[in-house]
C-alpha cells in the first residue's frame, strides 16, 4: 500500500519532534526504574540481616540458657528430683524449651521433662542412634538438630544437645538434648514490615514454606532457586510474580533459608507512574506538534500531489496532461521540468509507434522465410511413383529431427509411398543421438506401411547403427543414393500392388 507524502512529512516533522523527548523521557524512566529497584532490594537486604540477626540471638540465647543449665550446682550435684525441679523450671519458667532430656554417656535417657509433664520411666528411651546424640558426643561441643514441625501445636523447634562432664570425669559424662521452642522468634521474623504487601518468608532446603504471617500458605512448596546470592523474580509463596532475596541460615548441619518477598506490581509502581506522566507529556506535545505541522505539510506537499495525480495520468496513456507552474522555487522548477518531460514522453511514444510498425513487419517477414528454410531443410522428393527420397544435409539436433519425423510421416502418408528412402550422405556428423533420431525415423515409417532404406552409409556411421540396434531392424542400406533409388524402383515394378506395406523388408543388394 502506497503511503502518502503528506503523512511521511507529518511522521518526520513529529519524529524530530517527540523522539528527543521520549529518549530523555526513556532514559530518565529506566534511571528510576533503576534507582527503586536498587532501593527495594536495598530494604531487602536490611531486613534479612534484621532477620538473621534475630534468628542469631535467638540460637545464641538458646545454647546459652542450655550452657547455664548444665553447670547449675542443682544439676552437677543435685538428686534426680532437685535435676527434674531445675529442668521443670527452665521449661515453665523461661518459655523457652518445648522439652529437656538427660542422657547418660551410653545414649540411655534418665530424665525427660517436657511441657506435658515428666516421662515415666517406660517411656524413657535409648537415644545412642540418635544422630544429634552422636554428634555432640563425638564432637563434644554443642550440635543442632534438623528443625521440626511439634505434631501438636504445628510449632517449630530446634533440637540443641550440649554435652556436659561433671568434675573429675576424664570423658562426658553427658549430653542434655533441648528441644527450643522458636514461635517467639518466628514472630518476630514475619512481621518485619516490607513495604506494603511484601513478607519475610522461612524455608526448608527443599523449598516448603515453614514460617509465614499468613498462616494458609504454611506448607506450601515454592520452587527456589539454588543459587541465593541474586535477587530474582520469580512466583511467590501466593502464587504471585515477586522479586525475591534469599539467604541461607545454618542451624548447625541443618539449614533455613531466609526469603524477602515484594509483589513485582508494588515493586514497579513508582515506575508505572513515570510512565503515566511521560505518556501525558509525549500526547500534548503530540497535539501542539500535530497542529503546528499540518500548516506546513500541507504547504510543502501540494504541489507535490498534483505532480503526482499528473504523473498517474500521464502513466494511464494520456500524454496531454500539463502541470501549471504555481510556484518560482525549487518545487516550480520540478513542474517546468516535469511539462518538458511529459512533452518529450509523447514526441517518443509516436516515433516507438511509429517503430513497432516497421518492427512487426520485419517480424512477419522473418517468420515466413523461417518456415521456407524449415520445410527447405526437410525436402521429401518423389522420384517414382510410391518411392519418396529425403536428403538429409547438414547439422542434425534434437529439434530438427522432429521435424524430419513429421515431415517424412506426413509426406508417406499424401503421396501413399511404399518405400521411403533417407539420404544421409550430406550430415555433417553422425552420432549417437543422430543415430537414436533416424532409428525413430524408420520405426515410424514402418509402422505406417512403407518400407524404410537408408543411403549413403559411412564405415563410422555402419559402426554407431550397430552399437545403436539399428542393424536389428533388418533395413536395407546402400552405399550411395543411385544404388538405393534403383533399387526402390525395381522393387516397386516387381511388387506394383504394393506389398511392402504389409511390413516385409527388401534385403540390400
Amino acid at each position: 500500500m502506497m503511503r502518502s507524502i503528506r503523512t511521511t512529512w507529518l511522521t518526520i516533522l513529529l519524529l524530530f519532534a517527540l523522539l528527543p523527548m521520549l529518549v530523555v523521557g526513556g532514559v530518565l524512566s529506566w534511571l528510576s526504574r533503576d534507582l527503586h529497584t536498587q532501593q527495594v532490594l536495598s530494604v531487602q537486604r536490611e531486613v534479612i540481616e534484621r532477620a538473621e540477626a534475630l534468628l542469631t540471638n535467638f540460637v545464641e540465647e538458646a545454647l546459652q540458657e542450655v550452657n547455664i543449665l548444665v553447670r547449675t550446682s542443682g544439676f552437677v550435684n543435685g538428686s534426680a528430683d532437685q535435676q527434674r525441679a531445675l529442668l521443670s523450671q527452665a521449661i515453665f519458667e523461661r518459655n523457652l524449651f518445648d522439652s529437656l532430656a538427660i542422657v547418660d554417656a551410653t545414649g540411655t535417657e534418665r530424665l525427660r521433662i517436657s511441657r506435658l509433664g515428666a516421662a515415666r520411666s517406660d517411656q524413657l528411651t535409648n537415644r545412642a542412634s540418635d544422630p544429634l546424640f552422636t554428634a555432640a558426643v563425638s564432637a563434644e561441643r554443642p550440635a543442632f538438630g534438623e528443625i521440626r514441625l511439634n505434631p501438636v501445636n504445628g510449632e517449630l523447634l530446634l533440637p540443641v544437645a550440649v554435652p556436659y562432664r561433671f568434675p573429675g570425669d576424664a570423658t562426658t559424662t553427658g549430653v542434655l538434648l533441648a528441644e527450643t521452642r522458636m514461635s517467639r522468634v518466628i514472630e518476630q521474623v514475619v512481621n518485619i514490615p516490607v513495604g506494603t504487601k511484601g513478607a519475610v518468608i522461612l524455608f526448608d532446603q527443599e523449598g516448603r514454606v515453614i514460617a509465614h504471617r499468613n498462616r494458609d500458605l504454611i506448607g506450601r512448596t515454592v520452587a527456589l532457586p539454588t543459587d541465593a546470592s541474586e535477587p530474582q523474580a520469580l512466583s511467590g509463596a501466593s502464587g504471585e510474580p515477586v522479586l525475591m532475596s534469599l539467604r541461607d541460615f545454618a542451624t548447625g548441619d541443618d539449614s533455613l533459608r531466609i526469603a524477602v518477598e515484594q509483589p513485582l506490581n508494588e515493586v514497579y509502581q513508582p515506575f508505572v507512574q513515570h510512565l503515566q506522566i511521560i505518556a501525558a507529556l509525549v500526547a500534548l506535545t503530540t497535539g501542539a506538534a500535530v497542529a503546528g505541522s499540518i500548516g506546513t505539510v500541507q504547504t510543502i506537499t501540494r504541489p507535490i500531489l498534483n505532480l503526482a495525480r499528473m504523473s498517474e495520468a500521464i502513466s494511464a496513456g494520456d500524454f496531454s496532461q500539463r502541470v501549471p507552474v504555481t510556484r518560482s522555487d525549487e518545487i516550480g522548477l520540478l513542474q517546468r521540468n516535469f511539462n518538458r518531460m511529459a512533452e518529450n514522453i509523447l514526441a517518443q511514444q509516436t516515433t516507438l509507434a511509429a517503430r513497432n510498425a516497421e518492427l512487426e513487419q520485419s517480424m512477419q517477414a522473418q517468420r515466413q522465410l523461417f518456415e521456407t528454410v524449415q520445410q527447405l531443410s526437410t525436402p521429401l522428393l518423389p522420384v517414382w511413383e510410391g518411392v519418396v527420397v529425403m536428403p538429409i544435409v547438414g547439422h542434425v539436433d534434437a529439434e530438427r529431427g522432429q521435424a524430419i519425423l513429421n515431415a517424412l510421416l506426413n509426406g508417406i502418408a499424401e503421396r501413399r509411398a511404399r518405400v521411403a528412402i533417407l539420404d544421409i550422405t550430406g550430415i555433417a556428423v553422425v552420432d549417437t543421438s543422430v543415430v537414436a533420431i533416424l532409428t525413430r525415423a524408420m520405426r515410424a515409417a514402418a509402422l505406417i506401411g512403407a518400407t524404410p532404406m537408408l543411403a549413403g552409409i559411412s564405415a563410422t556411421t555402419a559402426y554407431l547403427m550397430v552399437q545403436q540396434g539399428i542393424a536389428d531392424l533388418d533395413v536395407p542400406t546402400y552405399r550411395n543414393l543411385q544404388s538405393a533409388i534403383m533399387a526402390a524402383i525395381e522393387r516397386s515394378r516387381s511388387d506394383p500392388a504394393g506389398v511392402g506395406r504389409n511390413g516385409t523388408r527388401m534385403r540390400a543388394d
